[in-house]
């Protein structure tokens, strides 16, 4: 995809972040602050790009390259999860110690959690996701999510800035007790379209760096159920960084989510899980906010 060259410097502050728009019949990656109903299209030497990955690889991971071109129209409602097909989604579970203890442990993991989606996990930051009929314990989970910039392998934690992109926001909504079938978390957290992302990613370097220290919230029907700062990850993103990259390659555009504080709805008593109509935000402070209604899925 391609449009004739036009640059401009791209001023980053602000929350402005880089989100997918559907843009006529096609995905563009678009220069966007939260809020906004318009944004530019974002290029790397003159061009556009239908999804983050590539437009990462183009730019080295090195958003002073990316560039500001024309005007295009962004509401809501034409937004993209702004990753589309992610090489890698890797979660982390246990990240939070409040999180730790309301599961009924007193000591967090000795090393990070980790489990896998896949992209057709991702939903947009403002679409309708399906509740599977197969299911009647579907449990929501703020989450910090990090995308990765470039290339890398076996990156010690004092060098994750160099691989680290941006932030953006997630919900880890998760099938309970297809979560709990077995020890493993698979078939409860990899489901088709119930991962919203979004709605934009910001460089790091906006939002303090591979630590950063930002108020995340989760809202269910106008009530917080869910409150905290990034900082207090037991494992921070220097480290999940260090972790994953000594067993695989990260790749431009592969996303990390970085695991949910507590206040979710499984582990309250009475349990308190999404319905058909429920609505959940995720927000996070200089990213802004994710909001979803959740429906009953049509079968048949």
């Amino acid at each position: 995809m391609t449009t004739p060259k036009r640059t401009s410097p791209v001023d980053w502050t602000d929350g402005l972040g880089l989100a997918r728009v559907l843009y006529g019949d096609e995905p563009v990656v678009a220069l966007r602050r939260h809020g906004a109903t318009r944004a530019r299209l974002a290029l790397v030497d003159g061009d556009t790009f239908d999804d983050l990955p590539a437009l990462l690889e183009a730019a080295g991971g090195d958003p002073s390259v990316i560039e500001s071109g024309a005007v295009i129209e962004a509401p809501d409602r034409l937004l993209l999860s702004p990753v589309g097909r992610p090489g890698k989604v890797i979660c982390v579970g246990q990240n939070y110690m409040a999180h730790v203890r309301e599961g009924g442990r007193d000591t967090g993991p000795a090393h990070p959690d980790l489990f896998a989606k896949w992209h057709t996990s991702l939903a947009a930051p403002f679409a309708e996701p399906a509740l599977p009929p197969e299911s009647d314990q579907i449990d929501y989970e703020s989450e910090l999510a990090v995308v990765i910039g470039v290339r890398a392998r076996r990156i010690a934690a004092e060098d994750a800035a160099s691989v680290v992109f941006g932030y953006t926001a997630a919900n880890d909504v998760s099938v309970r007790d297809f979560q709990f079938h077995t020890s493993q978390r698979t078939a409860g957290k990899a489901w088709d379209g119930l991962t919203p992302l979004g709605p934009v990613v910001v460089p790091a370097a906006q939002l303090g760096g591979v630590r950063p220290d930002l108020a995340i919230t989760g809202t269910l029907d106008g009530q917080v159920l869910q409150n905290d700062r990034t900082s207090s990850l037991l494992f921070g993103v220097p480290e999940l960084v260090a972790y994953i990259t000594t067993v695989m390659t990260l790749e431009p555009g592969d996303v990390l989510l970085t695991g949910t504080p507590s206040g979710v709805g499984f582990a309250r008593e009475p349990k308190v899980l999404l319905r058909h109509g429920s609505e959940f935000e995720v927000r996070i402070e200089g990213i802004g906010a994710l909001r979803n209604r959740f429906v009953d899925e049509k079968t048949g």
